[in-house]
């Protein structure tokens, strides 16, 4: 099938109805094991045999793959030959044979036997065996019943065997398995305008909108041939299909004039146009904007902006453009009649609008900006505070210790009596500015609240603590 096609309004390609080439003629097909007869009414001579081939497949139901076409002899016609070359003339009879493992199961197709049919290796159950499937694995005998079963539901659905296709489909059959040529069953019964079987395949699961190697769908098959019902038939369900895809919009919010009913006057008709009578917009919306009729010359709201641009603004860049006859003279006579201009507040342009609203983010930006710096600046203070708490706390641990273990040492204590007379006349002092770890601890610390260097304290106790002990030494 040739299809020509045409531009849309938005520059897509489209089908256009199938039209017979002038230079084309007719060549009758004998069907050797069925003895049928068909006729092919759009041969022409540059037509390949692979290109016949494909057009029989529509006429006759029979796949290409099983397919063999002679003329004038018994042997069988080249597919890339064309049909000049092999001496065709309009009202040839031409041989279609089909492979010998086939034979019969068209033979019982054509003849209505669902009986018989059925032992023939159509299902996946199937005993039904032949010399070369004996030596098939299980898995390709498995791809050699599917596809014996696509053909004789390609054909019985060409034929319009509605009880045969239905068992076919329930027993394993693939509504949607495609010959080389692309085409599925529904195209096959579409040709033959078989409303019933086209029912029968939808309703199982057939894609109707399956396309074939030349880009025909079963809708365009249908109307190629004139079937009208099926054309119909197949339409309306495409588009049902559709139906079910679309998912509903989501829930917006109704406009105040949007909430009564289909009585309410929301259009004010005249002579000139068609003006929109509500004019209700959602807060912080442009207000420059507003519904209007299609336009048709100069729309009722120009003109009224024009004259109130030249009647109330006085620094409207519209005042200094040229007014129509009409409006002036309207603006004339409404002056002259003692009415005062105003020098209104003019309404904000789009780019006014959208400047207005960048600024109000930017400030919003800046203050966010500042609080979370105030923010962060607390928790650091916040930290700074927390730190000098713990150094305090363990300085004044650190202090009690050292003035627990003095008193220890005081003469006074009840323990010091007994350290003394132990203690050694030569006893070391302490060595003062040694670099121990309390030292480097309180090095760190830096100075006090007070303004005193913890290091120079430490070295003052350890003076002390030196001259407690040569006084201990000496009363000894």
């Amino acid at each position: 099938m040739i299809k020509s096609k045409s531009q849309n309004k938005n520059g897509k390609e489209k089908p256009k109805k199938y039209k017979r080439r002038p230079d084309a003629f007719t060549v009758h097909v004998f069907l050797e094991p069925t003895e049928e007869k068909f006729k092919l009414d759009d041969v022409y001579h540059d037509m390949t045999i692979a290109q016949l081939k494909d057009e029989l497949e529509i006429v006759t139901g029979i796949p290409v793959s099983l397919q063999r076409l002679s003329y004038l002899d018994e042997g069988e016609l080249p597919d890339h030959t064309d049909v000049r070359g092999n001496d065709f003339v309009p009202g040839c009879t031409v041989q279609l044979k089909v492979w010998p493992m086939y034979r019969e199961l068209i033979e019982v197709i054509v003849a209505n036997d669902i009986e018989w049919l059925f032992k023939l290796g159509v299902t996946g159950q199937s005993d039904y065996h032949t010399p070369a499937s004996d030596y098939m694995t299980k898995k390709s005998r498995k791809v050699w019943l599917e596809d014996r079963a696509f053909i004789a539901l390609c054909l019985a659905a060409h034929r319009g065997h509605e009880e045969m296709t239905v068992k076919l489909i329930e027993n394993g059959a693939d509504v949607n398995k495609q010959t080389p040529t692309g085409k599925t069953p529904l195209h096959l019964a579409s040709a033959k305008g078989n409303g019933d079987i086209i029912n029968t395949l939808l309703n199982h699961g057939a894609d109707v909108a399956a396309e074939d190697h030349s880009g025909n769908t079963a809708l365009m098959i249908a109307e190629r041939f004139g079937s009208k019902v099926c054309s119909r038939n197949l339409f309306q369900f495409q588009w049902q299909e559709r139906a079910k895809k679309i998912k509903p919009s989501k829930k917006v919010p109704l406009f105040a004039h949007q909430y009564h009913d289909s009585s309410f006057p929301v259009w004010k008709r005249g002579s000139s146009a068609q003006i929109y009578v509500s004019k209700i917009l959602k807060p912080g919306e442009y207000e420059g904007t507003a519904l209007s009729a299609p336009k048709g010359g100069r729309h009722p709201s120009v003109i009224h902006k024009q004259v109130r641009d030249a009647t109330f603004f006085s620094d409207s860049q519209d005042s200094s453009e040229t007014v129509p006859d009409d409006i002036s003279q309207g603006t004339q006579n409404s002056t002259t009649k003692g009415r005062k201009e105003t020098n209104m507040k003019k309404p904000l342009s789009y780019n006014e609008w959208l400047q207005k609203q960048k600024e109000i983010e930017r400030k919003i930006m800046l203050e966010n900006k500042k609080k979370a710096e105030e923010e962060m600046k607390r928790k650091m203070e916040e930290e700074e505070k927390k730190k000098e708490e713990e150094e305090k706390l363990g300085y004044e641990m650190w202090l009690a210790e050292r003035e627990h273990e003095k008193l220890e040492k005081s003469p006074r204590h009840p323990s010091a009596n007994k350290s003394h007379a132990n203690v050694p006349s030569s006893v070391p002092l302490l060595p003062v500015n040694h670099d121990g770890a309390l030292r480097v601890y309180l090095r760190s610390l830096g100075k006090s609240k007070t303004g005193v260097n913890y290091e120079d304290w430490l070295n003052e106790k350890e003076m002390e603590i030196n001259q407690l002990v040569k006084q201990l030494s000496a009363v000894e």
